[in-house]
């Protein structure tokens, strides 16, 4: 799976809800926080957000894991290494 940067802040949002609240992160959660994230984003459709099939994916892919609740599993936390991050901590 090629992964682009409304991925990478999927998982972004997983881990930092796991370092903050010490928890996994329940669907509606993410869902929220990533809606949050994106809304002032103009270069993104509704359509094109498709957060469920992007869960789907990384979860087919190894990269999260559901267990009451979403977290990275080793290869999502490899992964999100890899995030094309700005110089002030946000995604280009």
């Amino acid at each position: 799976m090629q992964m682009d940067k409304y991925d990478f802040m999927i998982l972004d949002i997983i881990q930092t809800h796991k370092i903050e609240n010490q928890s996994h992160i329940r669907l509606s959660v993410l869902e929220r926080n990533f809606w949050k994230c994106i809304e002032a984003d103009t270069n993104l459709h509704v359509g094109q957000a498709r957060i469920g099939e992007r869960i789907t994916n990384l979860y087919l892919d190894g990269l999260i894991q559901n267990k009451d609740g979403y977290t990275l599993t080793k290869k999502g936390r490899e992964q999100r290494s890899f995030a094309p991050w700005s110089k002030d901590g946000e995604l280009a």
